[in-house]
């Protein structure tokens, strides 16, 4: 008897787990509707399978132990029987661990399948004339084993099913409403007071451009508003903007003695750089990007564009595809990355000793990106604890990733030494000479200005991430990118993935 019952163990267990998972679920509330992957119902009809997978495993156990005792010795019936337990407890066990805790229908409805096939062969292989001692006994063995289908299998199987049918309906009209009602609270976005420079128009779009305390980046930006802000469209009905070039408080003393007054001059003639209260160093830089979010919280706008002093925007393309979108929500576009391991480098600047987890999250490159107004204020409204990395574009993933919002790839931001004629953000970084990379921001202006490609004189021999490489120079899967035209780039081998303790 002892050795019988060791079969429903497994049932046993499975009905304690969902006895107290569905007194501890709460039912479906305007958070967890999708947090919940499996409600009180769902583990009452996984209880009836369980139930049903204990009675379908007593059923089997005792009449394959009457059948064992008939041929064999009781030590070798007590064999076979410890050994059917253990394969009873080891298919419940993996069963368990594959579907999980959140999928516990499917799981019992498994083990039900395994124990109803084995019940129909076990009756089903007993009607044979072998099992029986006298001619006389077989008739009714026959004529029994049709009703024992019937009383043992499917009346009990027809009533949970049944049960669990309706109720899934019930659970499916629940979640019909709820996910209604949900619907229409759509996330308000705090009503920000209006800035007096961002012109009312259909689309309001904040602009803000990283810049440093450093001479290098005073000449940057002396640049970049001689260049490719001449592209940006002037105010009017459709789209107005508000840019700003965003700096950290000074270093240290000498910076502030030797550049605060350059930086001074420029705000006197300009009127077009935010001092944060954030440190301006490279190792905080994601410190300060999300001090801009913050400071934009405060504001009403509709789009929130973040690049760098060293990128030639093409604002006139930007600007007619902001007005072509209009206002919206959960927009994130960038050039994505996916599947990126952090460099455990400390030699390397952007070397990541931080972040603990091999991955990271889906996130864009920072030269250039696009957001929505609710997403800013996801990342600076919602308040909450927020982990800091080096790089501020993988920190921008790191926000967005419990908020389920993935970017939309635009391969035409690029961050490497290359030229495209269909590109909206092309860098200009310390390349050392002017003609390293066939001409400067002037040159691209003029290019674009007189009716030329964007890319005629510079240098187009190395292929952009994402493009096409046919007559090029070189292709991105030499440098181990690889590249899906929905995801974003990726590694085409991975390295060793690592863990920070």
């Amino acid at each position: 008897m002892v050795l019988r019952l060791l079969c429903l163990i497994p049932a046993s267990i499975g009905a304690y787990n969902n006895i107290s998972k569905a007194s501890s679920r709460a039912e479906f509330d305007d958070t967890g509707i999708f947090e919940n992957k499996s409600t009180p119902l769902i583990h009452h009809v996984a209880l009836l399978w369980c139930i049903l997978a204990g009675y379908w495993s007593w059923i089997l156990t005792t009449s394959m132990l009457r059948r064992w005792l008939h041929h064999y010795e009781i030590s070798s019936a007590i064999v076979r029987l410890i050994t059917l337990t253990v394969i009873n407890w080891s298919f419940s066990a993996f069963l368990s661990s594959h579907y999980g805790i959140d999928q516990p229908i499917w799981k019992w409805m498994t083990i039900c399948l395994i124990f109803l096939i084995s019940n129909v062969l076990k009756i089903t292989l007993t009607t044979n004339p072998k099992y029986y001692s006298h001619i006389e006994d077989m008739q009714e063995p026959r004529a029994n084993h049709k009703s024992t289908f019937v009383r043992v299998l499917i009346l009990p199987l027809t009533v949970v099913v049944f049960i669990t049918m309706f109720a899934s309906l019930y659970q499916v009209g629940q979640m019909r409403r709820q996910s209604a009602v949900l619907a229409e609270q759509r996330m308000v976005i705090p009503s920000g007071q209006r800035h007096p420079q961002l012109a009312e128009s259909e689309v309001r779009v904040m602009v803000f451009v990283l810049s440093a305390w450093t001479p290098k980046s005073v000449q940057k930006r002396k640049v970049f508003r001689e260049t490719t802000l001449k592209l940006k469209p002037k105010d009017s009905q459709h789209i107005s903007y508000f840019y700003r070039f965003i700096l950290g408080q000074p270093p240290n003393e000498k910076v502030e003695s030797t550049v605060g007054p350059l930086i001074e001059q420029e705000m006197e003639d300009y009127d077009d750089i935010l001092l944060l209260p954030c440190s301006d160093l490279y190792e905080d830089l994601s410190k300060k990007v999300y001090a801009a979010f913050e400071w934009a919280d405060q504001y009403e706008f509709d789009y929130f564009l973040k690049t760098d002093d060293d990128i030639f925007v093409r604002w006139d393309t930007v600007s007619k595809e902001m007005e072509l979108a209009g206002r919206t929500h959960r927009y994130w576009r960038g050039l994505a990355y996916w599947n990126m391991p952090p460099i455990r480098n400390s030699e390397n600047k952007n070397g990541e000793l931080v972040y603990p987890l091999p991955i990271f999250p889906p996130y864009t490159a920072g030269a250039l990106y696009i957001l929505s107004r609710d997403v800013v204020h996801l990342v600076a409204g919602v308040k909450g604890p927020r982990m800091f990395v080096k790089n501020e574009d993988q920190n921008l993933g790191i926000w967005l990733y419990p908020f389920n919002i993935l970017p939309i790839h635009d391969r035409r931001i690029q961050q490497i030494d290359v030229c495209e004629n269909d590109m909206i953000g092309k860098h200009f970084g310390d390349f050392g000479e002017a003609d390293a990379i066939g001409g400067t921001m002037y040159d691209m202006l003029d290019n674009l200005q007189n009716g030329r490609k964007m890319c005629a004189g510079f240098k187009t021999s190395v292929c952009g991430m994402c493009y096409p490489c046919h007559g090029k120079g070189n292709h991105w899967k030499e440098w181990n990118f690889d590249c899906d035209d929905k995801k974003g780039v990726s590694l085409l081998n991975q390295p060793q993935l690592t863990v920070m303790e």
